[in-house]
């Protein structure tokens, strides 16, 4: 009896033993889809990425530093179909004014502002709400059109980025932007695994002005 029970134990180890081996090669297989999903979903993303920031300029203008810059491409077809679809998006947008640095490898950052507008498109209405926030300021508009709104969005028009007299005259200055949109939202797999992994829909290489001129004051 006794050789009987324990015949019996090792046939429940060598059985518990396949059992796992078994889930764990499910949990790694399934770990390994899901690696692959993500990773075309970002080739993809990455592919169709042609955004790019254009047309950095900068005046003063009274003592004000005033930027304007235009996102190119910046309407993929995806966004356009989620927005259209009611999924709200924002559009982050990033300008930094650096002094230019000679016996340095970095530029130093001596002001920066960050500009969102956040778009979302009521389907029973037919309209798109965009609200731009920058800093206290907030401002919300109302469009018919797509294109109206899209020309709104892809536009930093005239933003006031701060006084000049952060700038010193023997120096020199540029401003450089940036735009980035995070992903609305990963399906649930791979937002729980990958959490850590930021994703984003939008992200341009900094654009850079030409040096300031401080002969251009007004």
């Amino acid at each position: 009896m006794a050789i009987f029970k324990q015949n019996c134990g090792k046939t429940f180890s060598v059985t518990s033993n396949r059992n796992q081996n078994k889930t764990f090669m499910k949990s790694y297989i399934i770990f390994l889809v899901m690696i692959l999903a993500f990773l075309m979903t970002a080739s993809e993303a990455m592919a169709d990425g042609a955004e790019r920031i254009e047309n950095v300029k900068v005046e003063v203008v009274h003592e004000e530093i005033i930027v304007s810059a235009k996102l190119s491409h910046g309407f993929r077809p995806k966004i356009v179909r989620e927005i259209q679809n009611g999924i709200q998006k924002e559009f982050h947008y990033y300008i930094l004014i650096k002094r230019r640095e000679k016996n340095w490898i970095f530029d130093e950052e001596v002001l920066s502002r960050n500009i969102l507008y956040t778009v979302k498109y009521d389907t029973l209405k037919k309209k798109y709400r965009v609200i731009l926030r920058d800093g206290e300021k907030i401002v919300e508009n109302i469009f018919d059109d797509f294109d109206a709104m899209k020309q709104v969005v892809s536009h930093l028009d005239r933003v006031k980025l701060g006084r000049a007299n952060v700038m010193k005259s023997a120096d020199r200055y540029f401003v450089s932007v940036k735009a980035q949109m995070k992903a609305a939202k990963l399906p649930f797999y791979l937002d729980y695994f990958l959490f850590f992994i930021p994703f984003l829909e939008i992200d341009t290489p900094w654009a850079d002005s030409t040096i300031i001129s401080f002969q251009s004051r007004q």
